[in-house]
């Protein structure tokens, strides 16, 4: 059995009201990506947005969901940016 992998996750804007937290500490499975690591917090945090509607970020930088994570990464999830004059 593989040991889990620690991950430090960043909840921006919407997002960090929806789950209750700015910041999370999350246990996952070793070649876990970011859709895996989103998909496990939206199991937890059920009224999280699909994946669809949200940008991601791998240790500060965008990334796409199929990133693989590694133990002591952070991960950041952004909702869209709306706002200002149309």
């Amino acid at each position: 059995m593989a040991v889990a992998i620690a991950v430090r996750v960043r909840f921006f804007a919407r997002l960090r009201e929806l789950a209750g937290a700015e910041i999370e500490a999350l246990q996952v499975p070793p070649g876990s990506s970011l859709a895996d690591v989103y998909d496990a917090l939206r199991a937890k945090h059920t009224t999280l947005p699909a994946r669809e509607s949200v940008r991601a970020a791998l240790n500060q930088e965008f990334a796409d969901w199929n990133a693989t994570v590694a133990g002591g990464d952070e991960v950041a999830f952004i909702p869209p940016v709306s706002g200002g004059r149309g």
